[in-house]
């Protein structure tokens, strides 16, 4: 019965470690906080005896160390060689000096601290073997004894060393992890600040748009009322009376341009003609023929005679059949000019009537609901495009908090493989 109690025993108690326990994210800080302290006891109790350790090799250091160079010179030696050996004791004792200086004592036992000193000692043990070794071969030659008690000496407290290096490894991971777990906590607030202030950006531009879209229907009905209303059925009547009288003075300019299609080559010859130097025309005629041929509608009757005297005249240098062609086309639009300027100046006048009726008839009303109804859905759409790029960012967030999450919960089974975490929702 016992070992069977004890079996089950056994069981619930596996069973019981294969359980997982949840911390939530806001209780994160105060459980990592818990187990850097819990680890840094460990740490501490682990090295308190390797100090104590470091202390009695770093004595033993400084006297094998004064032994040397104090020493007296014992044994026949070349003057030669002694006086080479007093002279790199000097270095090599400086050098030594200069690394237990540099040791320094450790008030701070905390991990990081810890780390820093190793890495320090490792790395001036290090430059003192270095700068000394040169001057360490002539120096045991001498001081053979005190030379191999500053040799041991140095060993020791490099093995001690080896011994904290060791005891530092044993942690690093779990400190690197909380440390880690730290750092993630902080960057996963930071992230999950700016998705909601992102969220909230969101919201404020999705009402403003509903508040833009909601005007610019008011706007456009307004806008339809208002198109079926009175004045916009006079303004509609205006505007094709308008257009009516729009044909008419085309037609009548159209018209009046024809009279001077026939013979607008001979007056163009006839310019060349002036321009080259080969015939002259009076200032005052030629205004007028260039009136004629770029808006005859403008040119006075009085230029008929002297286009006929033109055209009559032998200096001219036009073939005689064309000058009597063009001399009869002259006469016909000549006698139908009147007429139809007269047509044109009517429908001139109509025109810019029915253009002064519409003007002062109330479009202002319209092209103002008009230009409001456009220029609010033109602002609803540039808020549409700026929640696209935040839906975008907001994606983008989200995503990086899940790595975070991710990388946090990673750090976490370092230090505890049973301890998943509660993220916020």
């Amino acid at each position: 019965m016992k070992w069977i109690k004890k079996l089950f025993g056994k069981q619930e108690r596996s069973h019981e470690k294969a359980v997982s326990s949840e911390v939530s994210f806001d209780e994160l800080p105060v459980w990592l906080e818990e187990n850097s302290q819990k680890v840094s006891s460990e740490i501490e109790k682990n090295v308190s005896g390797l100090f104590r350790e470091l202390e009695v090799a770093i004595s033993e250091l400084k006297e094998s160390n004064a032994r040397l160079l104090e020493a007296k010179v014992e044994g026949d030696f070349d003057i030669r060689a002694v006086k080479r050996a007093k002279s790199n004791r000097e270095n090599v004792t400086k050098q030594v000096g200069v690394f237990i200086d540099k040791l320094g004592v450790l008030e701070n036992t905390d991990f990081r601290a810890l780390k820093g000193f190793h890495e320090a000692a490792v790395q001036n043990l290090d430059t003192c073997l270095e700068h000394m070794n040169q001057s360490f071969r002539y120096t045991r030659v001498v001081f053979p004894l005190e030379s191999k008690d500053v040799t041991e000496s140095l060993g020791r407290l490099g093995q001690v060393l080896n011994s904290l290096r060791e005891t530092i490894r044993e942690h690093k991971q779990e400190m690197d992890a909380i440390e880690a777990a730290s750092i993630g906590i902080k960057e996963a607030r930071e992230l999950t600040a700016s998705i909601e202030a992102e969220k909230l950006e969101l919201e404020s531009k999705n009402r403003k748009i509903l508040a833009l879209r909601d005007e610019a229907a008011r706007t456009g009905q307004a806008l339809e009322e208002f198109k079926r209303g009175e004045a916009w059925q006079s303004m509609q009547s205006l505007q094709d009376e308008l257009d009516t009288a729009r044909d008419r003075l085309k037609k009548a300019e159209t018209g009046l341009n024809s009279l001077f299609v026939p013979f607008s080559g001979n007056l163009s010859k006839i310019k060349k003609l002036h321009e080259s130097g080969r015939y002259t025309l009076k200032p005052e005629v030629k205004q007028q023929l260039d009136i004629c041929l770029e808006s005859p509608v403008n040119l006075d009757p009085s230029f008929f005679p002297e286009l006929q005297k033109i055209f009559e005249d032998p200096a001219l240098d036009i073939q005689t059949q064309k000058k009597e062609k063009a001399l009869s086309q002259v006469k016909s639009a000549s006698s139908a000019f009147e007429e139809k300027k007269k047509e044109y100046i009517e429908a001139r006048k109509v025109f810019e009537a029915k253009k002064a009726e519409l003007a002062g008839s109330d479009t202002g009303k319209l092209a103002g609901l008009e230009h409001k109804e456009t220029e609010l859905l033109a602002r609803a759409r540039l808020l549409e495009e700026e929640i696209e790029s935040s839906e975008k960012k907001l994606a983008a967030l989200k995503e990086d908090l899940k790595t975070r999450e991710k990388e946090l919960q990673a750090s976490v089974a370092i230090i505890d493989s049973t301890v998943r975490i509660q993220f916020l929702p």
